[in-house]
């Protein structure tokens, strides 16, 4: 299960025109994002309407091949396959290179053994190895201090299916998500057509409360949901195996409060903060750093002596602080142990916010901007947005979007679901 904010998307075809139209040759399905998502809450549907925001959806394996394919066409990139990063070259105040280990077979008979060099060196050395990264091990037997991260566990778990879905059992949107929220709801479910009339299914279950990972258990987990997707499913014929996900936690890297930095190194996307992937963060974070690198390469003089890594470090921390507390604001509440006073606040203000952003497409447009990044979180705290927010809380009764029929249609696969 992957997503892919409107600021990502824009940042990937900034930095690799036509991407979007490869995408949308391959069958990738798009459109504008609140005539194509379905998000049902804990009350109520958000509204269809244009929001301005485009939003096209695809599998994993198709971005990465064609982003793939982009890099190693680039004359000056040099892809080097079977190679294990062991630690890192040079002392606490430089980076000069990586120590390796691995081979690989090449010519057309694989027979050939190319072994790779235990040492690569380097002018900047970047550490994009994800949530798994070693870097705080390597950074300490350089001679640093132990760097400090903070972990924001829902104890989410998921499982995934790949699903034909040619016509007529195509479904009327792109995606559909159902959200947790804690502490009441703890099952939800995100589907995403992808290309190839394909649909991919990820469940969700939080607090522990895991779906199965064998096909029975997923179906009748998909039955468990307060929304047609089980219906649905029944239509459809499975293509794949049912995967099982579990290490989702959020976790932030603290390496900009390190009091020193090394030159010649740095971090970025998951290495630094990786979030719970139901929120459709961590892709399009990693490909603002990646924007933010080349703006400060383009116009740096020098890459040591400068400062170059340690501000590219604290522009990381500044640029990721807003996806990770809009990520980190829900999950706080399935954190094991008694339920903060905080939780109970937050479920309040959420359920005020989902409530009118149903009956009010205009505050919907103001959220979803926020949450793709397109524009300033300042955009929440408008006055039309303040006052409809402070109508619902009032009236907590106000009308809100129920009907199941406004997003599955009144085909025979969507009896009515509480």
């Amino acid at each position: 299960m992957h997503g892919l904010t409107a600021r990502g998307a824009e940042v990937m075809e900034r930095l690799f025109p036509g991407l979007r139209d490869e995408l949308t040759d391959a069958g990738a399905p798009g459109g504008d994002f609140g005539e194509i998502v379905a998000f049902r809450f804990p009350t109520c549907w958000s509204p269809r309407a244009r929001t301005g925001i485009p939003l096209q959806t695809f599998s994993r394996p198709l971005l990465e091949t064609r982003l793939r394919d982009r890099v190693r066409s680039l004359r000056n990139v040099r892809v080097r396959a079977g190679v294990r990063i062991t630690g890192l070259i040079g002392d606490p105040g430089l980076v000069t290179g990586v120590r390796t280990r691995g081979e690989r077979r090449v010519g057309a008979d694989a027979h050939e053994r190319h072994r790779i060099p235990d040492v690569l060196a380097a002018d900047l050395v970047v550490d994009a190895s994800g949530r798994n990264s070693r870097l705080p091990d390597w950074l300490t037997e350089l001679g640093l201090p132990a760097v400090t991260s903070t972990v924001i566990d829902a104890h989410v778990g998921y499982a995934s299916r790949l699903y034909a879905a040619p016509e007529p059992h195509t479904p009327p949107w792109a995606a559909a998500m159902e959200i947790v929220q804690a502490p009441r709801v703890g099952r939800g479910f995100m589907a995403t057509r992808v290309e190839g009339d394909r649909l991919l299914v990820t469940l969700q279950g939080s607090g522990g409360d895991h779906p199965p990972h064998d096909p029975d258990g997923f179906t009748a987990f998909a039955e468990s949901l307060r929304t047609p997707l089980a219906d649905l499913l029944t239509h459809l014929a499975p293509l794949s195996a049912v995967r099982p996900y579990a290490h989702c936690a959020n976790r932030r890297t603290d390496y900009h409060r390190l009091p020193a930095w090394p030159d010649g190194l740095i971090a970025l996307g998951d290495s630094v903060c990786a979030f719970n992937p139901l929120y459709g963060q961590g892709m399009g974070v990693a490909a603002m750093e990646a924007d933010l690198l080349h703006t400060m390469l383009m116009r740096a003089r020098s890459l040591t002596g400068q400062g170059f890594t340690q501000t590219f470090q604290q522009r990381v921390a500044a640029l990721t602080r807003r996806p990770w507390i809009m990520s980190t604001a829900q999950d706080r509440g399935w954190q094991r142990g008694p339920a903060a006073r905080s939780t109970r606040i937050t479920d309040t203000l959420l359920t005020c916010a989902h409530r009118t952003m149903s009956a009010d497409p205009d505050v919907f447009r103001r959220f979803l901007a926020a949450m793709h990044m397109t524009r300033s979180s300042a955009v929440l705290l408008h006055p039309r947005t303040v006052l409809a927010l402070a109508t619902t809380a009032l009236r907590p009764d106000a009308r809100a979007h129920d009907d199941t029929r406004l997003w599955w249609g009144h085909t025979p696969h969507t009896r009515p679901h509480k």
